[in-house]
């Protein structure tokens, strides 16, 4: 299937806890934003960034289903005994009953609209998180890319800001798999990068 990648949108969803005293989704947008300058504009695929720090959990959550191409989520992730939990601001924890659910056989989603959804989280490539994005919102072709294990502050933005830069910026590759590939193994070309990132693709499409 080939895709415009032509004028994507990108959300940039902040919900680190204010006292680590960073802000992933602010740095990337603002590292994009550079990176841009040295690019000739006509070439350039993405044509709005919209960057927001959660204030709440329904915050957090409204914003997980803004209408955009690319969903980049930055907060904490962990993984137990089959559950992961996004620990997000000082608002409490969001699991996969909170964006898919079945509860006396009635279905409760969100209306998830992104292609791309890129969780920048610890622990948080597992089948129950993945499969809620998949499943909620209109079916359609969507990708799910998260790292399986612990990952470290500084490979989370590099992986991050390398795999927009090859997805928006380089002119070559139509496919919109073979583009979200290309840019996730253009990112660990780095050496220093030692976290395992995972790209899914929606099964049931």
């Amino acid at each position: 299937m080939t895709c415009n990648l032509n004028n994507m949108k990108l959300v940039l969803l902040e919900g680190l806890p204010k006292y680590e005293g960073i802000n992933e989704a602010k740095t990337l947008k603002q590292g994009l934003k550079l990176m841009m300058k040295a690019y000739d504009q006509r070439r350039i695929r993405v044509k709005e960034i919209k960057e927001h720090t959660a204030e709440t959990k329904q915050d957090f959550l409204n914003w997980l289903q803004k209408d955009t191409d690319f969903l980049h989520v930055s907060c904490h992730g962990s993984h137990d005994t089959g559950n992961t939990v996004l620990s997000i601001t000082q608002c409490g924890n969001v699991t996969s009953e909170d964006i898919w659910r079945t509860e006396k056989n009635k279905i409760t989603t969100l209306n998830i609209k992104a292609k791309v959804v890129f969780m920048n989280a610890c622990e948080t490539s597992c089948k129950d998180l993945r499969e809620a994005f998949f499943k909620s919102g209109k079916k359609t072709l969507r990708y799910y890319i998260a790292p399986r294990v612990e990952v470290p502050f500084d490979e989370a933005f590099l992986v991050a800001l390398l795999f927009y830069k090859k997805a928006f910026l380089d002119a070559t590759a139509n496919q919109k798999h073979d583009r979200t590939f290309s840019a996730l193994k253009y990112a660990f070309r780095l050496k220093d990068i030692k976290t395992n990132y995972w790209l899914y693709e929606n099964p049931w499409f």
